[in-house]
Formats: C-alpha cells, sequence, structure tokens
C-alpha cells in the first residue's frame, strides 16, 4: 500500500467508534446529562409520559450520534437521520393523543413540525403543569433528542473539542428551569443549614460534579491509551513520581467537596438575591379581552323582554357542592366600567389533571340567551373543559384561563361571525373540590385605597354608619345598603319589563320604581347621594322602611359594595354567574337548578384581605319595602305608613352596551362566496411557498457563495493569483465532493493524497508557474481552470441524483477553512486562510519574504 493509501486509512480509523472503555465512559456522561435534564423539566409536566419521552428522546439522540461515527456519516447526513428519526417518533412518543384516526395522525404530525418553532411559545401560554396538552412535549422532545445528539458527537471526538459537550449538556437541564415555574421547591434543612431550593441546588451540583468526573475520567483513560501505545512500541519512559498521582486525585476529590459547599453556602443567600423569574413570567398573553364591551354594562339585557326567560345554561351533574357559576371576574374599575384589568395574563390550561379526591364534573350546554367568549363554569377548574360537538376540537384550541382561574374563554371563531360559544355547545368540567367559605367578618380592613375626592358621597355614607374597619364592619354595610336598596331593573314599566315586574309581584307583591341602568362613578355617587338624603331626613334611628331610598339592581350595588371594600382597605372585584340550588337563598334573583335563564343571572361582589381567600358576599336590593319620600322638616308619624311611590315619567335611557351583538347589523359588507373560498386556498399555499423558500434559503446561500467565490479567483487581475486559486477551488471541490486530501504538505504530496490525475496535473502546473523564474501568463491560467472545470464535471457526474444534489449544497469546504490548523490545536489556533484572504501577487510576497 502506499504511503498515500496508509494516511487515508490512519484518516477513516480515526473517524471509527470504537467500543472503548473511553468511548463507553463518555456517553455515560450523556446519559447521565439526559437523566438529570428530565428530572429538571418534571415540574413543567408532571406526567409519566414526560419521563418516557426524556429517556427515550435522549438515547435516539445518542444512537443516532454512534451511527453516525461508526458508520463514518458526514455532518449533514447525520443530522438529517436525526431529523428523520424525530419526524417518525415525534408523535407516537409526544403526541399520542394524534394516534387514534389518519386524519388525527397527519395533525398530529403538522404539529410536530410547527412544534419547533411555536411549540416553545405556546408553553409560556399555560399553566404548570403541563401534563399532555396537545403539543407540549415537543420541544422537550426537540431539546433531549438533538441536545444528547449533538453532546453524544463532540464526546466522542478525540480532542478538546469533546469538552464542548458541557455546555450543551447544561443547557438541556437549562429547560426545565427556564420553562418551568416562578417558585422553587420548598425548603429543608441539612445539618443545621436551611437549603430554600433543595431540588434546583441538587441538579446543579449534580450537573457539576458530573461534569468534573467527566473530564477527570476522560483525560485518565487517553493517557492510558497513550501509554499502552508506548508500552506496545517498546518505548521506555519513566514512571509517574507517587506524588503527582496523588495530587491529582487530591484535586479531582477537592473540585467535588468544593461543589458541594459552595451551594450550601450560596443557596441560601442566592434565593433571598431576587425574586426567581422565568421565561413563563416575561410572556405577554396571546388573548386580549379589552376590546369586549364590559358584561355588567349588559347586565339588564337578560331581564328584557323574552330573554327573561331563555335558556342560558343547562347543567348536568351533582351541582350540591358547588354554590356558584360563574361567568366573569371583574377586578379593574375606571370610573364607567368594570372589566379585567389590563396586566391580567390569559394563559392556556392542561387537558389532563393529576389525581385528587373529591371533585366534582359538571356538564354544560349553551342556551338559546347566551353567546360570547366567556366560558361559565364554576370556580376551580382542575383542567381544561371536554369540549364536544363539531366545534369541540375549534374551541377546546381557544380555550384560556385568567392567572387566577376565576375567568375562562374561548376565542374560536363562531358560526356566523364573532368568536366565542353559540347556543348547543357543551363542554364537561372538573373541579377541585370546593374549600369551605371563609368568615367575612373576620377580615381585616386599613386604609382606604379609594381616591376619596372621587368619591364624596360614597366616604360620607360610609362614615355616617360608625362602623370598625373590619370584616364585620364591611358586613353591616353591605346588609344597610341592601336593606336600604330598592331592586329594579329598568327606568320604565313597559312590555320589556312587563316579564320581571310580574314574576316578583307573583312571589312577594312588587311596586314597580323606575332605575337607570349604568356603573359609572356618578351614578355610584348618585345612589350614595339618596341614602345621605333620606337618612337625614329621617333621622338615623328612624325605622327602617323610613331609610329606603336607593333604587337599583345589581349592577349598581355590586359596584358599591365593591367600592366600600375597597374604602374598608380590602380588596374587591365584581362577579357576573348565577347561584346554584345550594346557595344562601337571595329574594328577587332566583337560584337555578338544571336550568339557568335570564332570571336567574345576578353580580355579586368578591372580597378580601391581602392574602387571604376571596369571599363572596351578595348585594342584591330587597324589594319588600317601597322607597319613602320624605319632605325636609316633615314630623313623621309615631306608626308610620310607607306610601306607595307614584310612577314618575321619564326619558328613555341610552341603550346598554351587550357583548350579544348578533341582531346589530354587519360593520362591513360581506364578501363574496368566491372569495370566502379562494383567500383561504391562497393564504395557505402562499403560506407553504413562503415555508418552502425559507427552508431553501440557506442551501441557496451556500450555492451563490460558492459561485461568488469561485467567480473572484477566476477573474483575479494577476495570472499568479488566478492559478493559486485555481488550485483553491479544485481543493473546495475535493472537499464538498468528499474526496479525501491531506490538510497539510507541499501542493505536490497534497495531490498525491487524492489519487486523481488532475490534481496531480494542476500542482504540477501551479508550482511550475509560481515558481519559476518568469511570471505566469493568462494561458498558464486558463490551462490551470480548464482542469478544474473537467474534474468538477467529472465529479457531478457520479453517484446518484440526490447524493449529487447533496454535494453542491455541502459547507464542508467552508468549514474546513474555518477549521483550525492542526487536529491537535483547538484553542487559540488560527484559521487556515485561503487564496481571498491574501492580497497582491505570490511573485510579491515572495520578494518580502527575502
Amino acid at each position: 500500500m502506499s504511503a498515500a493509501g496508509q494516511k487515508r486509512g490512519i484518516a477513516r480509523s480515526r473517524r471509527t467508534v470504537v467500543p472503548s472503555a473511553l468511548t463507553l465512559w463518555s456517553l455515560g456522561y450523556v446519559v447521565v446529562g439526559v437523566l438529570l435534564a428530565t428530572a429538571a423539566a418534571w415540574p413543567v409536566y408532571e406526567s409519566p409520559r414526560a419521563l418516557v419521552v426524556g429517556f427515550v428522546g435522549g438515547i435516539l439522540g445518542i444512537a443516532v450520534a454512534v451511527a453516525a461515527r461508526a458508520l463514518r456519516w458526514g455532518t449533514l447526513i447525520a443530522v438529517l437521520v436525526a431529523v428523520g428519526v424525530y419526524l417518525v417518533v415525534s408523535v407516537p412518543l409526544a403526541i399520542p393523543s394524534a394516534l387514534s384516526s389518519v386524519p388525527a395522525f397527519l395533525g398530529g404530525l403538522r404539529d410536530a413540525v410547527l412544534g419547533v418553532v411555536v411549540g416553545w411559545k405556546q408553553m409560556l401560554t399555560l399553566n404548570p403543569p403541563l401534563g399532555e396538552y396537545q403539543a407540549v412535549l415537543i420541544p422537550f422532545l426537540v431539546v433531549m433528542l438533538f441536545g444528547s445528539f449533538l453532546a453524544a458527537l463532540l464526546v466522542l471526538e478525540s480532542g478538546r473539542r469533546a469538552t464542548i459537550a458541557v455546555p450543551v449538556v447544561a443547557a438541556m437541564s437549562i429547560f426545565g428551569i427556564a420553562f418551568g415555574i416562578s417558585g422553587t421547591s420548598s425548603a429543608v434543612t441539612v445539618m443545621g443549614v436551611n437549603l430554600p431550593a433543595p431540588r434546583e441546588w441538587l441538579i446543579g451540583v449534580a450537573l457539576f460534579v458530573s461534569s468534573v468526573v467527566w473530564l477527570v475520567g476522560r483525560a485518565r483513560l487517553q493517557r492510558a491509551e497513550a501509554l499502552r501505545a508506548v508500552a506496545a512500541a517498546n518505548i521506555s519512559r519513566r514512571a509517574t513520581p507517587a506524588w503527582l498521582t496523588v495530587r491529582r486525585h487530591l484535586l479531582s476529590a477537592a473540585l467535588a467537596v468544593v461543589a458541594l459547599i459552595a451551594g450550601f453556602a450560596i443557596a441560601p443567600a442566592a434565593a433571598g438575591w431576587s425574586d426567581r423569574s422565568v421565561l413563563r413570567d416575561e410572556i405577554e398573553p396571546m388573548i386580549v379581552v379589552q376590546q369586549q364591551p364590559s358584561p355588567l354594562s349588559s347586565y339588564r339585557s337578560w331581564f328584557a323582554g323574552d330573554r327573561l326567560d331563555e335558556t342560558v345554561l343547562q347543567l348536568e351533574g351533582d351541582t350540591g357542592a358547588l354554590d356558584r357559576i360563574r361567568l366573569v371576574t371583574l377586578d379593574s374599575y375606571d370610573g364607567e366600567d368594570f372589566h379585567i384589568a389590563a396586566d391580567d395574563r390569559f394563559s392556556r390550561l392542561p387537558r389532563t389533571a393529576l389525581p385528587a379526591t373529591g371533585r366534582v364534573t359538571l356538564g354544560v350546554t349553551i342556551g338559546e340567551a347566551y353567546r360570547g367568549i366567556w366560558v361559565p363554569s364554576p370556580a376551580g377548574l382542575a383542567e381544561a373543559p371536554d369540549f364536544s360537538g363539531p366545534r369541540a376540537d375549534d374551541l377546546a384550541d381557544g380555550f384560556h384561563v385568567n392567572a387566577g382561574g376565576d375567568t375562562a374563554i374561548t376565542v374560536a371563531e363562531a358560526p356566523g361571525g364573532g368568536e366565542g360559544l353559540v347556543p348547543g355547545d357543551r363542554y364537561t368540567v372538573l373541579l377541585d373540590a370546593p374549600g369551605k367559605p371563609s368568615d367575612v367578618t373576620a377580615l381585616q380592613g386599613g386604609a382606604s385605597n379609594l381616591d376619596t375626592d372621587l368619591y364624596p358621597a360614597l366616604v360620607e355614607w360610609a362614615e355616617m354608619q360608625e362602623q370598625p374597619r373590619t370584616g364585620a364592619g364591611y358586613f353591616e354595610l353591605i346588609d344597610r345598603l341592601r336593606d336600604r336598596g330598592y331592586l329594579s331593573h329598568a327606568l320604565l314599566d313597559d312590555d320589556a319589563a312587563a316579564g320581571w315586574i310580574s314574576s316578583l309581584k307573583e312571589a312577594e307583591g312588587y311596586a314597580f320604581a323606575p332605575s337607570y341602568a349604568g356603573h359609572s362613578a356618578a351614578r355610584i355617587e348618585e345612589l350614595f347621594t339618596d341614602l345621605i338624603e333620606q337618612e337625614r331626613r329621617a333621622g338615623a334611628d328612624a325605622a327602617p322602611e323610613l331609610l329606603v331610598s336607593a333604587v337599583g339592581d345589581d349592577e349598581q350595588f355590586s359596584v358599591a359594595a365593591a367600592l366600600l371594600a375597597e374604602h374598608w382597605g380590602l380588596e374587591s372585584r365584581v362577579v357576573l354567574g348565577a347561584r346554584l340550588a345550594s346557595a344562601e337563598e337571595v329574594p328577587g334573583i332566583p337560584a337555578c337548578g338544571e336550568t339557568c335563564t335570564g332570571a336567574n343571572m345576578t353580580a355579586w361582589v368578591e372580597v378580601r384581605s391581602s392574602g387571604d381567600r376571596w369571599t363572596a358576599v351578595d348585594t342584591t336590593p330587597q324589594y319588600a319595602m317601597l322607597p319613602s319620600s320624605i319632605t325636609e322638616g316633615e314630623q313623621l308619624p309615631e306608626h308610620p305608613t310607607v306610601p306607595e311611590q307614584p310612577r314618575s315619567e321619564a326619558l328613555d335611557p341610552p341603550q346598554a352596551q351587550s357583548d350579544s351583538n348578533n341582531d346589530a347589523p354587519p360593520l362591513e359588507e360581506p364578501q363574496s362566496e368566491v372569495l370566502a373560498i379562494l383567500l383561504p386556498i391562497l393564504s395557505a399555499v402562499g403560506l407553504s411557498l413562503l415555508a418552502l423558500v425559507l427552508l431553501a434559503l440557506p442551501f441557496l446561500v451556500l450555492l451563490l457563495s460558492k459561485r461568488q467565490r469561485a467567480h473572484v479567483r477566476r477573474t483575479a487581475a494577476d495570472p499568479e493569483v488566478r492559478l493559486a486559486g485555481a488550485w483553491e477551488e479544485l481543493a473546495d471541490v475535493y472537499a464538498d465532493h468528499g474526496v479525501a486530501m491531506e490538510p497539510q504538505g507541499t501542493r505536490a504530496q497534497r495531490a498525491q493524497s487524492t489519487d486523481r490525475q488532475a490534481a496531480e496535473r494542476l500542482a504540477v502546473l501551479v508550482d511550475r508557474a509560481v515558481f519559476a523564474e518568469h511570471p505566469p501568463t493568462d494561458d498558464d491560467a486558463t490551462a490551470a481552470w480548464k482542469i478544474v472545470d473537467a474534474e468538477r464535471t467529472e465529479l457531478s457526474h457520479t453517484g446518484k441524483w440526490w447524493h449529487r444534489l447533496i454535494m453542491r449544497v455541502r459547507p464542508t469546504s467552508f468549514i474546513v477553512r474555518a477549521r483550525p490548523v492542526g487536529g491537535d490545536r483547538f484553542f487559540g489556533a488560527g484559521p487556515v486562510l485561503g487564496t481571498l484572504g491574501l492580497t497582491g501577487s505570490l511573485g510579491d510576497r515572495k520578494k518580502g519574504d527575502s
């Protein structure tokens, strides 16, 4: 065998994975990294499926890397195989729900491809634990499969490049921390030291220790192999001093001990440096609900016309443990409307929950009286609703809840336009066991949270009651507010109000009293002004029936109660929904059993002290005693009778806003049916073409870069530079087509290592032109480039078509030129420079060197 053939054999043998102790030691380190990364990601998912994805994905990545080294695949082939393995296992491993049918499998495969790009954002819009919800396991599979693939490729390197595997393995574990929850694991006490984050500490220390042990063990195994090679060659060597061996062992042990001590010392202090922040905390919600009008502003529409008796919700299941079902929770007041705060965060909710006791299952069917984005549900959702019907997938994809789980929405497109639920939609919810209601009287108030200058009447009435700033004092205020109010859902006693008026008359006798809609600050101040004036005229000690003066319904009284809570130093919010049969009876708004109609819709306030649980407080005013009309200075009788309030004429108020706008005319003319069909098709085709262009863009850049590089070399002004450029171009052609060429040596030596006659002829031509006494001519440069073109043509016609295509887009020639000189030099070595990095002629440089 020739010397060049022996060299090529040695080069090939270096790329072959030998199942030696060093190989097993290195792969063992990657397996440890896979296990630590899986443990770090457990709090994100808390699902056995996540353990399978982490371990199996890591093992598959290692297997592809080992196969790539054993079979001497190029980098591009190895990456393509890893991608192929990912596509094969992604659906059965990470999206098992897509195995139910062929269309579901194709949809799962689509999610697996798109999840590489958008899956990370989807994870951040979910409240952990994520479970197996849709394709949330795809990002974890990507990290484990491709992370272990890259780490295994690196640890199998023989040079210093293998040490890059350490940050790769560390990055796999960082995934579980970056995408995890804001809180850390519960603190434990170890040897008298309080460790605030034991799980995170253990993972970090284990990662550090395993990396140090692997690096030290790898160095020792490499040294042992070198010593065996020396011994096999019968080369004598001096024995290693005993003190040097002891020093290496002590240094290795000291590194592990320092890691443990540093962890114990730093972890308690680091926990108090700042609040833990993860990527999840920095992502804004995808769903913006601020464009929706306040549901409270359309509260009276439930009692107008036929909606009073129309079905809003149909409930199935045991509702005995539930007392309320909520439509929306409103936690921000701007002086005009109560709505959802702009900084509230809506996120997805996993479809599966961990087992727990005492849970309640409730089925909900949307009736004819409701449509909109708000999803009616009791508090305490354990998992996302299980939607059924033809729109189930769309409704599930559009489902989100706020951070506290108190308001649920779905933004799925609705038939006929708009978004959200429509009559006939059905779903089942799984609820955590409701806790014991808190005692309102036990709450502790404080300084007012209101701008008292904006609510002078509210503040004055509250101070007139002379109640302590406690939960008991607040509860007494609400009782007085309800007792001195009077229930009315309309301004006029007309056909629209006849339904609820007649129902109240049947229940307990009712006399209509007009009231304006709205819950602005001016409307609430008007309510308290009426209370103040009545109390001043009748006296604080007057009979309860003589203090009734404020007329309205839950829209006004819930807001008034919420503002009173803020003035009392309590947190408050308004909830729109319905009371169920197990709730305490409230006259005027009946509770609903299996069917909830417009007559059952109510609003209440929830209050709490800072950090306590929310407590529901009903605010519906009474309707047994009519408002009294008292003149200033009038002498009240000893046994007064309450006169009936005469009917007063008033102007019709402006129509209240409503989020149910099905009967409103469209703002724009509907598009034609042809466009409605063509636009989605054209959009899909356009997006597909754009995706193909983006996928092909790196390969186009490579082709153009190679063409531009060859053009610059071929058109250089100096013939000598063109000749040298022809040699460099041939070397790049060989690199891209997998023709082995020694990286060092003279041109003749490198040409002989290829066993290609064209290379030898070009090397002779270039050496003769460069080292000749007279400078080369244009004919010499032209002849050199003809050799290059002929060799490129011959190589491009060998192999199958797909092999030739891969050769054209391989980046090997660029990578080789950026690779350090010498296999053992990695850190601090400069790159190999080609002809394009030099200026002037070779003759000028030779003169300068001399």
